[in-house]
């Protein structure tokens, strides 16, 4: 993406931050930033030069909370999607949206809204066990793989190219889709993560093929980061939680990677 363009987007992505900002102050849900918003909080105080969009977390209990004010507590710019509200959406996480407007990714299928965003991640209780970890993140990636395809996304698009060995690769969970109505995978998947007792051990809940895993302390205690021209609040222990996601992240990347991930195929403002 060129970065006139991404002068542009940033500022729309920090507005949207601010009014999530001004929704879980005002009902009292602790938030964090999460993931490159993070990063970017401590190594640029703001936004990664090259970064499409932003990430908040919240501890299950808080996402739920958030869940069922958002939707009446955002200004009427703004919406809160989640696969309960949207059945073409199939991320085990929400976004707040920003109405009449678009920024689509190659791979997504067609939503109710599909403007800019800000990702919510609920963090969830892990097993103590690795092995009972590994269990879990195999069920609920599967559970995933066949809610993408019940919802019409194409992971296996790569901007305008077809990754074939992908797309075979998920001819089985599109004919599992087929069979399980939209409403039971969701079911089927958050009671698979309910099944999970509290404990010392957290993971964001995004279903990816890689895990990450937090101690749960880290997101108890928080702390004030600058981002841009605002402040927000973020794991007072950063270290351990940016060392967990990125290793050393105070290293920057090599230039050829310094771009968006996210395959933006159409923006209107």
């Amino acid at each position: 993406m060129e970065q006139e363009l991404l002068k542009k987007i940033q500022p729309v992505l920090l507005e949207m931050l601010k009014e999530i900002q001004r929704v879980c102050q005002a009902h009292d849900i602790p938030y964090v930033l999460y993931r490159g918003t993070l990063l970017g909080a401590v190594r640029h105080r703001g936004f990664i030069p090259w970064d499409d969009d932003l990430d908040v977390a919240m501890l299950r209990a808080d996402y739920e909370k958030f869940c069922r004010i958002a939707p009446q507590a955002l200004g009427p710019a703004y919406c809160f999607q989640t696969w309960h509200n949207d059945p073409a959406y199939a991320q085990p996480f929400g976004k707040v949206r920003k109405r009449n407007t678009r920024y689509i990714e190659a791979k997504s299928a067609p939503l109710a809204e599909n403007g800019f965003y800000v990702d919510v991640y609920p963090l969830d209780f892990a097993p103590a066990a690795e092995k009972e970890r590994k269990a879990l993140a195999r069920q609920l990636l599967h559970l995933y793989r066949i809610k993408l395809m019940k919802s019409g996304y194409t992971p296996w698009r790569e901007e305008t190219r077809t990754v074939w060995k992908k797309r075979l690769g998920y001819l089985p969970y599109q004919a599992a889709a087929l069979c399980i109505p939209n409403g039971r995978l969701v079911e089927a998947y958050e009671k698979r993560i309910r099944r999970v007792p509290a404990g010392e051990i957290l993971y964001e809940q995004s279903a990816l093929p890689k895990t990450y895993y937090f101690e749960t302390a880290w997101f108890r205690e928080l702390g004030e980061y600058a981002f841009e021209d605002g402040s927000f609040r973020g794991p007072k222990d950063f270290d351990a939680c940016l060392s967990a996601l990125y290793g050393d992240y105070m290293q920057l990347p090599p230039e050829g990677q310094r771009e968006n991930r996210h395959q933006i195929m159409e923006i209107l403002f």
